[in-house]
């Protein structure tokens, strides 16, 4: 006889096996679709974050401010912090001077919900206009010098200023032919109204080329790194201070050297006139970039490097240049320095005001560097 079978039940088990074997593949491909959205998710964040590590450090050497920076003590910094076009991250950090030309750019950089985090690193160097000044007054035309007044090639710090040691005596005049030398008023031509080593100095490479361009900076570019532009004609020069700060903003405000810890002691602008130019005191620093000529009177002292693409003419008082002068002479007018004008070579000066006034670039190698 045939055992009968009770099978009731089995179309049940296998419906709940089924269910937990396809609930378990739903299950994994759930998990494993949240998992790929959230590796995606933070990938995207990271990217976000690095970005604006990136920008932020970036914007920080395109917008770098010579009047903030280029005046912090070694090893003293200064914050920043800002947001990304859109809203898609924000980034924050620090500019610290490590010595006297280098600086660190540290930015952190944040997702738009600040969950991720990055911070990259920035080395960079002032980078000063290469202006070579190898004698107190450089031209290549006719120069007269009467009166009482000084070209002086010895090194001479500035009073009240923190310099560095004194560098050799460079020459007085350097010009293509001395005999367009003349003086008149000092001792008759034997130059006492020009000391230096030597006194004049012959040089026939000097054209109109070489005393317009500096180092791989054309007049072009050298205009226009100008913070200063002035029409010309007449001005008057004076510091102003304004509760208590230094009002840069103030055209004829060009920096105060006969007060270098007061609040405009440390600002060195780059000034462009772009025609002649008619000084009558009273006193600045920085970079002075004339298209025509430049005419001084009225005792204006000057320090850092003096470029005048015209010649130079100082009348009555006159004035006090303490660092160089280059007059380009390119009409080859004479250079008159009359009254008692002095025209000082200070390397100190020249230093101060290059590295006050420089951008700043990035070092050639292993400049960029990812912290975290």
């Amino acid at each position: 006889m045939f055992a009968i079978r009770n099978e009731r039940g089995v179309a049940l088990a296998v419906a709940v096996f089924a269910l937990v074997i396809v609930g378990g593949l739903v299950g994994g491909a759930l998990f494993l679709g949240m998992q790929e959205q959230r590796v995606g998710l933070n990938s995207m964040r990271h990217q976000q974050a690095f970005a604006a590590a990136e920008e932020g450090a970036q914007l920080q050497l395109a917008r770098w401010d010579p009047e903030v920076l280029n005046v912090l003590a070694v090893g003293s910094d200064t914050a920043y912090n800002g947001t990304l076009p859109n809203g898609t991250g924000w980034y924050r950090g620090s500019v610290r001077r490590l010595n006297d030309e280098l600086f660190l750019v540290r930015s952190e950089g944040f997702s738009p919900d600040s969950q991720t985090r990055q911070q990259v690193g920035l080395l960079v160097r002032l980078r000063p206009i290469e202006i070579n000044i190898n004698a107190a007054l450089k031209t290549q035309g006719a120069t007269k010098i009467g009166g009482s007044s000084l070209i002086d090639g010895n090194d001479q710090a500035p009073a009240g200023w923190t310099c560095p040691p004194l560098e050799p005596a460079l020459p007085g005049i350097r010009i293509p032919d001395p005999s367009d030398v003349t003086t008149s008023g000092c001792g008759g031509n034997d130059t006492t109204c020009v000391v230096g080593d030597p006194k004049i100095l012959e040089d026939p490479t000097i054209d109109t080329g070489t005393l317009t361009t500096f180092g791989d900076v054309e007049w072009d570019d050298l205009v226009g790194l100008a913070s200063k532009v002035l029409t010309g004609g007449n001005v008057g020069i004076t510091p102003v201070v304004s509760g208590g700060t230094c009002d840069t903003g103030v055209l004829t405000n060009w920096g105060d050297p006969l007060d270098p810890t007061g609040p405009c002691g440390n600002y060195f602008p780059i000034i462009y006139s772009e025609n002649t130019l008619r000084i009558n005191g009273d006193r600045g620093q920085g970079v002075l970039i004339v298209n025509g000529d430049l005419e001084v009177q009225g005792n204006f002292e000057f320090f850092g490097p003096v470029i005048v693409k015209g010649h130079l003419k100082t009348t009555g008082t006159g004035g006090h240049f303490n660092g160089g002068v280059i007059a380009a002479n390119v009409d080859l007018e004479q250079n008159t320095v009359l009254g008692n004008a002095v025209v000082n070579f200070s390397s100190c000066a020249l230093l101060k005001a290059l590295n006050g006034s420089a951008s700043a670039a990035l070092l050639q190698e292993r400049s960029w560097v990812n912290l975290f």
